[in-house]
């Protein structure tokens, strides 16, 4: 018999068909969840309630025995009600197990399900009831019969006796996590097949989303972004716990951090910095106190030592856009060379660190060129370096610092100063940098000498190769200098010879208490004072010093660029009267003044602002010198303290000691950081 073929029918649902049954959805659903919640349910409920506000459990282990208590207890345990901890006990679990033999109702198995999927690991803070619990579960679900009724949608309890030993353990979430990447299939997929939806929105779901996310991490190519790194971008997924008191976040960098050499991709930098922000700010913060102090030293110094290459280029961007935007032709047909050998350390792995320093208006210039990709993390400097940008380089035998315009390259053979390496230091500013640090080193090292040069065309270059060969540092030239250069220097200078003795560096001196006020009095002394005429005109004209080759200071005397003319010296002693100072010698044009020449100050004297503040003002203050750049609500957050206290405090007797930026937040001045620091220091020293 032939039949017609069937002709296919078009259906079409309409909106008020298809409200309908999302209405009888809902209502089935909260008639599931409903069962068994009659008013004898709410009275027991009610009374579990009691006995554990009250303490009073006699009446407990006869009610143990009902089918209604054993659904009512495993209902309190599940609603999050704060008195509920109070009954969750591995004793009270036994004593339901044994009082409901020989099996739990299908009902209070499920809910017991619930509390173990929702809490999970967190339940082993109650004397091991997890593991109990895990026990009971996997004992009453071999026990369950099977349905009488096939479904089309998967049961739970059926699925977790066939698959129960294996995603009920501690170790589960990692297994489902595993079974689902080799099935390439995604984690909600997953959960909805065993028809455990509904149960990945607690702790078990968490962990399992975090071994998903962190297992994808470790198989992803070393350039390759996923969309795994955008969830974990997400704080509610980052900051969730995942082991003892480390987050899912801490677990994620510490893969990317161990699997990336040393030239990390730009994906995953961007990721990291996203996710944790920049290592490099002060150990006291609380994005680095969050993030970065449970990864561990190693890890901190490895990325610290990735970032060098971002601020190499936005230190070269800013002194690039600055010739440009001022219109300096010296300066742009220097950029080029300046350029090249700063790249071509990097090229030649000698830079480990840097520190990158800028004005206000060498950050504008980056903030302009960048944008909102401008991410790394930087030091501001003030007064006369407000439109400069410097770089501090570490290359292991040498260090450098680096200036964009009117700025001498320093070159020294030690780790000049800590200030530039612990992050704590806030403001920098142009004493700071020619004259307290280098006179910080020479008090350090002793004798070890440092060279500052003045970038005069076709020579600095061959200054600091004659100064690094004759303490015994060879460079490869040819890759610091473009070829044209490399050929003049050949001809006019040769290549300097290295001498094969390495000039030996002295273990650093502890600085004294009076050492270190010295050196604070001698940088709060010159923050003020503007580089001297003399060196401002060779700087800025790109003349050579009076001596042509580096030299080494004795070392009685501290480094100093500026030379202090004697009405400079005038204008320096005239800050400070301090009782029995001793009058200075007019110094000649050649000599560096010590700051050790003036006798020790007072605190009052030393600290003028800072020891005259309440201990009130004194707290905001030391909060804001640690975290600079944070806004008012967060230090009010940290300090127990109301915005309004705070503002009142940094519009107030503040006022002349912060500062605040276009993002609103706030910074101390250099002055007032200085302060704070010895202020600080006479405190330990006492």
């Amino acid at each position: 018999m032939k039949l017609p073929e069937a002709k296919s029918m078009a259906t079409s649902w309409g909106l008020p068909t298809v409200n309908a049954w999302a209405e009888l959805q809902t209502k089935a659903s909260k008639m599931e969840g409903a069962a068994g919640h009659n008013d004898a349910f709410s009275q027991m409920l009610t009374s579990l309630r009691n006995m554990a506000i009250s303490g009073r459990f006699e009446a407990l282990p006869g009610l143990l025995k009902r089918r209604l208590t054993a659904r009512a207890l495993s209902w309190f345990w599940l609603s999050g009600d704060r008195y509920a901890e109070r009954l969750l006990s591995p004793q009270l679990l036994s004593a339901l197990l044994h009082a409901q033999q020989p099996r739990l109702t299908r009902i209070t198995l499920q809910q017991l399900v619930q509390l173990y999927f929702r809490q999970f690991d967190l339940l082993d803070q109650h004397d091991g009831f997890r593991a109990m619990l895990e026990l009971a579960l996997l004992s009453q679900l071999e026990q369950l019969p099977e349905p009488r009724i096939a479904t089309l949608r998967p049961n739970p309890l059926i699925s977790l006796k066939q698959e129960g030993h294996k995603l009920l353990g501690l170790d589960g979430p990692r297994q489902l996590a595993e079974q689902t990447l080799q099935a390439g299939r995604e984690l909600g997929v997953t959960f909805s097949e065993l028809g455990l939806q509904g149960l990945d929105d607690g702790r078990y779901g968490d962990i399992c989303r975090a071994h998903f996310y962190l297992e994808t991490l470790r198989t992803l190519s070393l350039d390759e972004w996923s969309p795994v790194m955008d969830e974990l971008l997400k704080p509610s997924v980052s900051k969730a716990p995942f082991e003892g008191d480390r987050c899912i976040g801490h677990a994620a960098l510490e893969i990317l951090i161990d699997r990336t050499g040393q030239e990390p991709s730009d994906v995953w930098q961007t990721f990291i910095l996203n996710l944790a922000g920049d290592p490099r700010i002060s150990s006291a913060a609380t994005n680095y106190r969050q993030w970065w102090q449970p990864l561990g030293e190693a890890r901190i110094q490895k990325v610290r030592g990735w970032l060098s290459k971002e601020d190499l280029r936005l230190f070269l961007q800013a002194v690039e856009q600055y010739g440009i935007q001022s219109h300096n032709d010296e300066l742009q047909r220097m950029f080029p060379a300046r350029k090249l050998f700063l790249e071509g350390l990097f090229k030649l792995k000698l830079i480990r660190n840097t520190r990158l320093l800028l004005g206000n208006r060498a950050q504008q210039i980056v903030k302009g060129i960048l944008g909102k990709e401008v991410k790394t993390s930087f030091a501001p400097m003030d007064g006369a370096m407000s439109d400069k940008a410097v770089i501090y380089l570490d290359c292991g035998d040498f260090y450098l610092i680096e200036g964009s315009h009117s700025f001498k390259i320093w070159v020294y053979l030690a780790p000049p100063s800590d200030i530039l390496t612990t992050y704590e230091k806030r403001i920098f500013s142009h004493a700071a940098l020619t004259s307290t640090i280098p006179a910080g080193y020479q008090k350090r090292y002793g004798n070890l000498p440092l060279a500052s040069i003045v970038h005069t065309p076709h020579t600095w270059q061959h200054k600091v190769f004659t100064f690094l060969a004759d303490n015994g540092i060879g460079l490869d030239m040819e890759q610091l200098l473009s070829r044209q250069d490399y050929q003049y220097q050949l001809r006019r200078f040769g290549i300097p010879a290295v001498n094969p003795k390495r000039t030996p560096v002295p273990t650093p001196s502890q600085p004294t208490a009076k050492s270190f006020v010295d050196t604070i009095t001698h940088q709060s002394a010159l923050t003020s004072l503007s580089p001297s005429p003399v060196d401002q005109a060779r700087e800025a004209s790109h003349q050579p010093k009076l001596y042509e080759e580096p030299q080494q200071l004795p070392a009685n005397a501290s480094r100093a660029v500026n030379k202090l003319s004697a009405e400079q010296l005038s204008k320096l002693n005239g800050r400070f009267k301090y009782k029995n100072k001793p009058t200075p010698a007019t110094p000649h044009s050649d000599e560096i003044t010590s700051a050790n020449t003036v006798a020790e100050p007072s605190l009052s004297e030393l600290c003028p602002r800072v020891s005259q503040l309440k201990p009130l003002e004194l707290k905001v203050l030391q909060y804001f010198a640690s975290n600079a750049g944070d806004r008012a609500r967060h230090g009010a957050n940290v300090l127990g303290m109301t915005v309004q206290e705070i503002n009142q405090q940094l519009y107030g007797p503040l006022g002349t000691l912060c500062w605040q930026n276009s993002q609103y937040g706030w910074h101390l001045t250099s002055v007032a950081a200085a302060e704070l620091t010895a202020y600080e220091e006479h405190h330990k020293g006492h």
